[in-house]
């Protein structure tokens, strides 16, 4: 029956065996992600020895000491524990199938976290295993009040999924959306959390990120003392903290484990970075093409003596530079780490002086290129960074067309847009708009410790001290 159900499956195996007594039996269990060693060193010896005498029955098997269920006429039940790695045994004269509990997947060690690199702070890492990263947070709030539920996603992965909120402290609206949203995803495969996060976001069609991806076990537990709500995926190293805020885009681990003068004067350059990185090029077409009269005279001078052989627009010359760095970014990220690097540095090295060199492009133009990469490059928000990306090229198309008034109403655009997001319900401006000055303690700016002694207010039920 369970032969018939996977099919001619190679990775089945089936282990016959006799007792003393002459009763038969069967294990069967997947090779790959079975603990066989468990198998040969514990389930059999104990089969055997308990066999020795007399025919073993339904109650003695019973006493075994790691079987998980028991399972009789539900060949469904037995092959969806079997796929989850338990064995299952099967005796003479005992009707009922006896799942034990043999998992073992192939895991790798916890190593340091890579989508949120810090300087301070912990140095351990999420992974793929659901168990491994569920314990690395209780590790962290070692308190009965952090809840679990756990949920089984797609029928054909069988995916188990974990809502963590920690009890009195997350609203239970936003923890209740979120549980809805989960369980409205009706996809048969799900292969991590960030495909959850692309099914439950608010708004699709929007390229800001409202869903925060963190593959850091501290940060995962700062922000559920706060009131959030975190999502862990099994196969995946990354847990998702719901909702998420524009100001918190600018935040990284290391503001907190420094004096609250210098955490607000990174997050004050990190904010000047984000403007950098979404104005600069559009300002340069802006200026250069219908205001050159704002520029001062000798810059004025200096910019178009660099331009007299380069055959382009300012436009054109723009874009082919912002394309030529976009191929940079993708051939590093894409290749070997090592390799990466050294092709990027050494190809824009290399091709930056040719561009010039040929006329194609001015020296001006590679430094403001240059300048925008390295300001996007600041955003502690992998996820905002592809964002304003995207941005950039459309503020600077509006602005080759309108000029300054381009570069204005196209941000413009981006405030009314920004303030019409919701991230499960909270304000994407929040605590700015709705203003909630209270919690301006720790949004572009960070106040001393001693006054951040109050969870945010759109975060939780009440305005509960942390004590």
């Amino acid at each position: 029956m369970i032969k018939d159900q996977l099919g001619d499956s190679s990775d089945l195996s089936v282990h016959e065996f006799r007792t003393s007594v002459g009763q038969t039996g069967m294990l069967l269990f997947m090779k790959g992600y079975t603990n066989e060693e468990k198998l040969d060193e514990w389930i059999l010896p104990w089969l055997m020895r308990e066999g020795q005498e007399q025919t073993l029955t339904n109650q003695r098997l019973r006493s075994m000491p790691i079987w998980k269920d028991i399972v009789e006429d539900e060949p469904k039940k037995a092959v969806t524990g079997l796929l989850a790695g338990q064995t299952i045994l099967l005796l003479e004269d005992v009707l009922e199938w006896f799942l034990l509990d043999t998992a073992k997947w192939p895991e790798r060690s916890i190593s340091e976290p890579q989508l949120e690199v810090t300087v301070k702070g912990g140095r351990a890492g999420f992974v793929e295993s659901l168990a491994v990263n569920i314990s690395q947070i209780r590790h962290m709030i070692q308190s009965p009040r952090l809840h679990v539920e756990q949920l089984t996603m797609g029928t054909l992965s069988k995916t188990q999924v974990a809502v963590l909120h920690v009890d009195g402290i997350a609203k239970p609206e936003i923890l209740s959306e979120v549980k809805n949203r989960i369980k409205d995803i009706d996809d048969d495969m799900i292969l991590g959390a960030d495909q959850i996060a692309l099914a439950i976001d608010d708004h699709p069609w929007s390229a800001f990120p409202l869903i925060r991806t963190t593959d850091r076990p501290d940060a995962a537990a700062a922000a559920l003392s706060e009131g959030k709500v975190a999502i862990l995926s099994a196969h995946s190293p990354t847990c998702l903290l719901v909702p998420l805020t524009f100001s918190e885009t600018l935040q990284n681990m290391d503001d907190y484990y420094e004096k609250w003068y210098l955490a607000t004067a990174i997050r004050l350059v990190r904010l000047f970075a984000f403007f950098i990185s979404l104005t600069l090029p559009a300002l340069y077409v802006a200026l250069g093409h219908y205001n050159p009269g704002l520029i001062p005279t000798d810059l004025l001078v200096s910019m178009m003596s660099t331009r007299v052989e380069v055959p382009f627009p300012i436009i054109w010359e723009l874009l082919i530079m912002e394309i030529t760095m976009e191929f940079f970014r993708e051939s590093g990220v894409r290749l070997p780490r090592p390799l990466g690097t050294t092709v990027t540095l050494a190809g824009g090295i290399v091709i930056g002086e040719a561009v010039v060199r040929a006329g194609l492009a001015g020296p001006i133009t590679l430094i403001v290129v240059g300048l925008t990469a390295l300001a996007s490059f600041s955003s502690p928000s992998y996820s905002m960074a592809y964002t304003f990306r995207l941005a950039r090229v459309v503020l600077t198309l509006m602005a080759a067309l309108l000029g300054l008034y381009g570069l204005v109403l196209g941000l413009m655009f981006i405030l009314v847009h920004l303030a019409s997001l919701k991230s499960f319900g909270v304000s994407y401006l929040s605590p700015l708009a709705p203003a909630s000055y209270r919690d301006w303690v720790d949004n572009i700016l960070l106040l001393p410790y001693q006054l951040r002694n109050r969870r945010p207010n759109y975060l939780t039920k009440s305005r509960t001290k942390k004590k």
